[in-house]
């Protein structure tokens, strides 16, 4: 289970088949509840409908589908997502998390995936 896990985390790539000279999209699409992430196409679907995010808002969930499972601290998220000279500034992170919330959760409320580690940072749960 922890080398599934582990393999789960790491980054998926494009491969070229040289054969049939085809792109293989091999694990490129992440499933979350209702929830759909097409890296490759830069689509995100709830229940199958096409949801708008902002260039802010893709980082921020591509950094937790990557590290799905884990805690990510605030620091953490601020630097990947926003770079080293937001670190502190965790007020971007709390809006940017209600905005997903709002757009990928069926109860923004009372969150299934998107959690909350008080006093820590975030969490995604993709099966909750």
């Amino acid at each position: 289970m922890a080398r599934v896990r582990a393999n789960l985390r790491r980054p998926r790539t494009v491969s070229t088949d040289s054969k049939h000279d085809c792109i293989t999209l091999a694990d490129t699409v992440f499933k979350f509840g209702e929830v759909e992430v097409n890296r490759v196409e830069r689509i995100v679907r709830r229940v199958g409908v096409e949801i708008h995010l902002t260039p802010i808002e893709y980082r921020l969930l591509l950094v937790l589908v990557a590290n799905v499972g884990r805690v990510i601290t605030h620091k953490q998220l601020l630097r990947q997502v926003w770079g080293p000279s937001h670190s502190e500034q965790s007020h971007y992170l709390r809006i940017y998390m209600g905005h997903l919330r709002q757009k990928l959760e069926a109860d923004p409320a009372q969150p299934r995936h998107l959690l909350t580690e008080s006093g820590v940072g975030y969490r995604l749960l993709a099966d909750a």
